[in-house]
């Protein structure tokens, strides 16, 4: 199949076959497309949408090429495509580590930040976590601790060749996308956040035929790409196969509505000083998004029966100590 007839299709405003898809992105990932044939691809995916089999086919060869780590059946990923614009505290990173404290094996994979103040990988570098280019490393801490972080920009070297695409465009592209699909540790459990509702079925989809097992992919009514507090959120859950859809309001577990600005971020100092607050007993706004987003995570390990039961769990692991405890062990590695 010729790469050029692909990219002219695409450029024609048609959608692509997973396999088309497949085809392209390997190009641009082994570096073979230039960068002005590169930036018209995404921007004419951008303009016409992307599908779930051009999502598929790129997110496959994306996986391909990964750095992976080995990790259990029942690992959990908490990531984001990011891009909701809302520059609030690190809410993921926070959430997956405050599971990790409560038992839930977290392989967390994320990056610098793109599109905001502070990014997972700034969050945590400023609270003395160290990062990893090793697996084997990588899988001991997931072994040792119940967590770990996946560096993006250590598994995913192909994305060398889109890096000053990205960086020229400034804006959304495809890859916003792929980044939550492709864990290298091979997260059969995810909860992942979208910065717009249109992807919830989508990314739901693609997962399900990649072959997942539990996952929430998630939407606020506000904006976030978070299970939020400041609304209801818009939730799409893939178990057993079978997706449901249906909208989550936080006050039917007991928790009142909060305001954006209660939950604003700063730069990855002030958010990672917000963090250790909050695990230092300074109960605020913030650490309630963060137990019922938590809590998301440890039903989706198979440690609780709900988000509620999981909130609650999360809120004593904080509120005893056992999240502090967790944090000092795996920043003295």
């Amino acid at each position: 199949m010729d790469i050029s007839n692909i990219k002219n299709k695409l450029i024609s405003q048609n959608n692509l076959t997973s396999d088309e898809s497949f085809l392209l992105f390997n190009a641009i990932m082994n570096g073979e497309v230039n960068e002005i044939d590169t930036s018209a691809i995404l921007i004419s995916l951008k303009i016409k949408g992307e599908t779930k089999d051009e999502i598929l086919g790129a997110t496959k060869i994306m996986r391909s090429k990964s750095l992976k780590i080995e990790a259990t059946e029942n690992v959990v990923d908490t990531c984001g495509t990011g891009g909701d614009m809302s520059d609030t505290l690190n809410i993921s990173t926070a959430a997956s580590l405050v599971a990790a404290s409560c038992g839930v094996t977290v392989a967390k994979h994320g990056n610098k930040s793109v599109s905001s103040k502070s990014g997972s990988a700034d969050m945590l570098e400023n609270i003395g976590y160290k990062f990893s280019d090793d697996s084997k490393v990588l899988e001991q801490q997931l072994k040792n601790n119940n967590f770990c972080f996946m560096f993006a920009q250590f598994h995913h070297s192909a994305m060398k060749h889109v890096i000053n695409v990205r960086k020229t465009l400034k804006t959304r592209t495809i890859f916003n996308l792929l980044g939550p699909l492709t864990n290298p540790a091979n997260a059969k459990n995810q909860l992942l956040g979208v910065y717009d509702k249109r992807w919830l079925n989508t990314h739901c989809e693609v997962l399900n035929e990649l072959g997942s097992n539990k996952v929430m992919v998630v939407h606020g009514f506000d904006g976030l790409d978070e299970i939020t507090l400041s609304q209801n959120t818009y939730i799409c859950e893939l178990q057993n196969k079978k997706i449901a859809n249906y909208n989550f309001d936080p006050r039917d577990i007991g928790y009142e509505y909060i305001s954006l600005d209660d939950i604003k971020g700063g730069d990855p100092k002030y958010n990672a000083e917000c963090f250790m607050k909050m695990i230092n007993g300074d109960y605020n706004q913030f650490q309630k998004i963060v137990e019922i987003n938590a809590g998301a995570a440890i039903y989706l390990s198979g440690k609780a029966i709900n988000i509620k039961e999981g909130a609650l769990i999360a809120e004593k692991s904080i509120a005893e100590g056992r999240t502090k405890e967790f944090i000092s062990r795996i920043t003295d590695e």
